[in-house]
C-alpha cells in the first residue's frame, strides 16, 4: 500500500473530529525537534519536524538556518558536518539566549525517525525547497518512505503532476501546500482527482476553508495551524487557550481535519470533549 493510502485510512478512521499535528514535537520543557519531544508527540498525533541538510548532505532536525537559538553555536546548519551538529547540546524548550541546556543533542533525521514508535507518522517540513528532492531520496534509500510526508507548494496542474512524480519516484506521501487567499482553492478538485491525500492550507477568510472542505469531501484531508507566530484569521493557540470553541471549534466547523499546534495536549483534551 502506498503511504498516501495508508495515511488516508488513518485519517478517515480518526477517533476525534480532527487529527493533531504536533508542531516540532511536544516541546516544552523538552527541546523542540528533540528525541523526547518527538517521542512524546507521537503519542498524541502526527509529529511535525523541521529538516535541512548539513554540510555533508546528511539531513538533520533543526528549524532555523542558524544553530544559534537552539544550541548557542552561531554557524549555519548547511556549513557544519552532520557529525558535529549531532554533538551539539540543545537548549530547553524553544531555546534562545539565557535558556539553559537540556540533556538532548541535535538528532539526525534517520535516528529521529527510527527512534520513534513504529507507528509514528511524521510531517517532514523541509526548510528549503531546493532540498526536498534530496531529503525524499534519502528517506527512500533508508527504507523510511512510509514513515511520513513532505510538503510542496502547489498552485497549478503542473505542480500537481510534479507532486505525483515525486510520490511515485520515492514512494512517500507528499502533502500539497495551498494559499486559499490567492485563489488556489480552485485546484482542490484536481488534487482530489489526482489522489493527493492531504493539503496544508492558509486562508484569510473562513469561507475559503469551507469551500475547500466542500470540494475535498472524504478524500482530501485539510490541515491548518494555530501557532502563535503563524496562523490564519487571528485564530491562534493563545486565543484557543482562552476560548477553544472560538478557535479550534470554528476551524473544525469550517472543515479543517488536521490542526497543527504548539499546545497539543490542550487540543487533545478539547477534541475529546468535542467528540463526547
Amino acid at each position: 500500500m502506498h503511504p498516501r493510502d495508508a495515511f488516508r485510512q488513518r485519517w478517515q478512521a480518526r477517533p476525534a473530529p480532527a487529527l493533531i499535528s504536533v508542531h516540532r514535537g511536544a516541546w516544552g520543557p523538552a527541546p523542540e525537534n528533540s528525541r523526547r519531544a518527538i517521542s512524546d508527540g507521537a503519542a498524541i498525533g502526527i509529529v511535525e519536524i523541521d529538516v535541512q541538510l548539513a554540510a555533508d548532505g546528511v539531513p538533520v532536525v533543526m528549524h532555523d538556518e542558524s544553530l544559534a537559538r537552539m544550541t548557542g553555536d552561531p554557524r549555519k546548519v548547511g556549513t557544519v558536518p552532520s557529525v558535529d551538529i549531532a554533538a551539539l547540546t540543545l537548549r530547553s524548550g524553544g531555546g534562545g539566549d539565557g535558556v539553559g541546556l537540556s540533556d538532548e543533542t541535535v538528532p539526525l533525521l534517520k535516528e529521529a525517525v527510527t527512534g520513534a514508535p513504529a507507528d509514528a507518522f511524521f510531517d517532514f517540513d523541509v526548510k528549503f525547497p531546493a532540498e526536498i528532492d534530496r531529503v525524499a531520496a534519502f528517506l527512500a534509500a533508508e527504507g523510511l518512505a512510509g514513515r511520513g510526508s513532505v510538503k510542496v507548494d502547489v498552485a497549478n496542474a503542473a505542480d500537481i503532476d510534479a507532486l505525483r512524480s515525486l510520490e511515485e519516484r520515492d514512494g512517500l506521501m507528499v502533502m500539497a501546500k495551498l494559499n486559499l487567499a490567492k485563489g488556489q482553492g480552485a485546484i482542490v478538485p484536481a488534487l482530489v482527482e489526482a489522489g493527493v491525500a492531504a493539503a496544508e492550507v492558509y486562508f484569510d477568510d473562513l469561507a475559503q476553508l469551507r469551500d475547500a472542505a466542500d470540494a475535498s469531501g472524504d478524500r482530501l484531508a485539510l490541515s491548518t495551524y494555530t501557532l502563535d507566530p503563524v496562523h490564519c484569521c487571528g485564530l491562534s493557540d493563545a486565543k484557543a487557550l482562552q476560548d477553544p470553541d472560538a478557535v479550534w471549534g470554528r476551524l473544525l466547523h469550517a472543515g479543517a481535519t488536521i490542526l497543527m499546534t504548539d499546545r497539543p495536549r490542550d487540543l487533545a483534551a478539547y477534541l475529546a470533549r468535542s467528540d463526547a
